[in-house]
């Protein structure tokens, strides 16, 4: 028996039909960020025929983590505990494709004709602006979030389509700042040719740097950067260095002309170019000892009584011997870093 409902979307009631629809006669939304994310890097998708491209979605969504999780609980409730939502008219699934991957993976298992059909919410269509601001508001602020590689790609396709930037924030309700970092991340992502989500952060930290995305952007920068996260493992394991690492180390060493270049020649790597460039905080130290020294005058010397006098120089003394101590701690240094 079908019941019907609303649901309000930029302030129009829409209706919706409840009822179970055969799993087969469904369509994964291509454009549907976690469905886009599997399938962006995928060589010659968009040439392919609807049909093979479903197949390949499908394929995508059962090595989701969120697919392999879904699947023994929803097994274990026998059914859906929320409906997902579907466009009558295009019959593609705005919202539940990792379920409707999970019903078609039950059915293949089973065989029993017990998962042909899914309970389905029914619009009879929605423009580009509601079915956009619907999958914003569950998934970009709602209470199932996109990662932030997924909340990009959201970004990222409904600007292709040519929507401005004023209008896809305006939509999801967030700053225009925020929404192009997004898409400039996937497009540096795609420029470089690497569609591993795994590397998103990386992308990510450069794209918010400007010292760093100039370096990364510039002949005598560091342009190979790109070429080496692109070549990553997913795992992370192996890999010279963090996201983490690249926002909180590389701007220091960035600083350093001299360690900067021996990163660049593979000389050192981040974390070692990283120590040797916070080193330069002690310059500052030495700056502000200069300073305090520089403040002694003559004629507060003078001033001083004969047994303070003696002390004072017992004092300057003691100092002498650390600023040697100092110097030849940096003559070590230099010669450790001329021999290699």
């Amino acid at each position: 028996m079908k019941n019907e409902k609303k649901i309000q979307i930029l302030k129009k009631a829409i209706d919706i039909t409840s009822d179970y629809l055969n799993i087969d006669k469904l369509k994964f939304l291509k454009d549907n960020p976690r469905v886009y994310a599997c399938t962006h890097g995928e060589p010659g998708f968009s040439d392919l025929i609807e049909e093979e491209q479903q197949e390949i979605i499908y394929a995508k969504l059962l090595e989701e983590p969120s697919v392999k999780n879904l699947h023994p609980e929803i097994k274990r409730h026998a059914g859906l505990m929320e409906s997902i939502l579907v466009r009558h008219d295009t019959m593609e699934v705005i919202e539940g494709n990792s379920r409707l991957a999970v019903y078609r993976k039950l059915n293949q298992e089973d065989q029993t004709g017990e998962w042909e059909l899914i309970p389905c919410d029914i619009v009879s269509s929605l423009t580009d602006e509601q079915q956009f601001a619907f999958l914003s508001q569950i998934h970009v602020k709602g209470k199932t979030p996109w990662s932030a590689y997924e909340k990009a790609n959201s970004a990222y396709v409904i600007r292709e389509r040519g929507w401005s930037i004023e209008k896809i924030a305006k939509l999801i309700g967030e700053s225009e700042t925020t929404i192009r970092t997004r898409i400039d991340t996937v497009q540096m992502m795609k420029d470089n040719r690497d569609n591993k989500r795994p590397h998103f952060s990386y992308y990510d930290v450069i794209v918010r740097n400007p010292k760093i995305k100039k370096q990364v952007k510039s002949k005598e920068g560091l342009p190979n950067l790109l070429n080496v996260i692109k070549n990553f493992e997913d795992s992370g394991e192996d890999n010279k260095f963090t996201a983490k690492d690249l926002r909180d180390k590389l701007p220091v060493v960035l600083e350093n002309r001299r360690v900067l270049q021996k990163f660049k020649d593979n000389k050192l790597n981040l974390e070692e170019a990283y120590q040797r460039s916070r080193k330069s905080d002690l310059e500052d130290k030495v700056k502000r000892a200069q300073g305090l020294l520089d403040d002694i005058s003559v004629s507060e010397v003078e001033q001083l009584e004969q047994k303070r006098l003696k002390s004072f120089k017992y004092a300057v003394g003691k100092l002498t011997k650390k600023v040697k101590r100092i110097r030849d701690m940096i003559e070590k240094q230099l010669t450790q870093d001329n021999g290699t």
